[in-house]
């Protein structure tokens, strides 16, 4: 789950909000990313987004993933993922799409904590963390982007 995710995440350009939930209780189908959202086609995955930060009027967005014939192909591993996902757990369309082991919907903490110990593995630094988190919290804060300094 945790490789989808981020691949997806990576992919899309998703917020952690788009696909992750701040508490596994809050989770709504109605807001947050369901299995009926990803749709397969011949060369690309959608991903219907419900609400996202440049939705303002709430109308959803279509995020397009395409087939990419690589190793690390989003299209494939979604694929992969939603297959293994059904044999792991039954699915419903408005079941989360992303859930932990324990079959509750993916928590940014948990998605965070995860990240940071594949982190400290690899030997890496919480740089990457410290910047995801800034500009998450930028997000929050409803600081435009072009503000923010790369």
């Amino acid at each position: 789950m945790l490789r989808t995710a981020c691949i997806v995440a990576f992919y899309g350009f998703l917020r952690f909000g788009e696909f992750t939930v701040s508490k596994a209780a809050q989770f709504d189908p109605d807001i947050n990313l369901c299995i009926e959202d990803v749709v397969f086609h011949t060369d690309l995955v959608v991903l219907k987004l419900r609400q996202s930060k440049i939705d303002p009027f709430r109308k959803g967005i279509n995020i397009q993933l395409h087939k990419l014939g690589q190793l690390i192909c989003p299209y494939n591993i979604l694929l992969e993922y939603i297959q293994v996902r059904n044999e792991f757990s039954p699915i419903n369309p408005t079941d989360p799409l992303f859930i932990t082991i324990d079959k509750k919907p993916l928590e940014r903490q948990y998605f965070l904590t995860c990240i940071r110990k594949i982190l400290d593995i690899c030997g890496s630094t919480q740089v990457i963390i410290i910047a995801l988190e800034l500009a998450t919290s930028a997000g929050k804060a409803k600081i435009e982007d072009h503000l923010i300094k790369h």
